[in-house]
């Protein structure tokens, strides 16, 4: 019982991430799909068979307080971070073939 719980919560795991919920979404459509969603692309790699798109969503996060569950005097601060969000799309005659997320976090 154990062992179909761990299988179903990895295979939850997987199925839910950003990453996949793109290549549902963008694979198998066609190219003018990206600019509608993210506009312009910061990079375009050109390549033999296709083109490869990179997007960038830059995202400020503010400095918040972190909750410990009890009351304290002096309490926890996260610092705030600058979020940069790397989308790229391959493709190939047209259609999007190939789709890949990153993210990154800056002090």
């Amino acid at each position: 019982m154990n062992r179909i719980f761990l299988i179903l919560l990895i295979f939850i795991f997987f199925s839910c991430g950003t990453q996949k919920q793109l290549q549902k979404i963008y694979t198998g459509k066609p190219e003018t799909l990206l600019s509608e969603k993210f506009g312009n692309p910061k990079t375009i790699i050109e390549q033999e068979n296709g083109k490869i798109y990179i997007f960038e969503v830059i995202k400020n996060l503010e400095s918040t307080e972190v909750n410990q569950g009890k009351l304290t005097l002096d309490p926890m601060i996260s610092p705030g971070v600058k979020k940069t969000e790397r989308y790229f799309f391959t493709v190939e005659k047209g259609i999007i073939v190939r789709t890949k997320y990153e993210e990154e976090y800056e002090r």
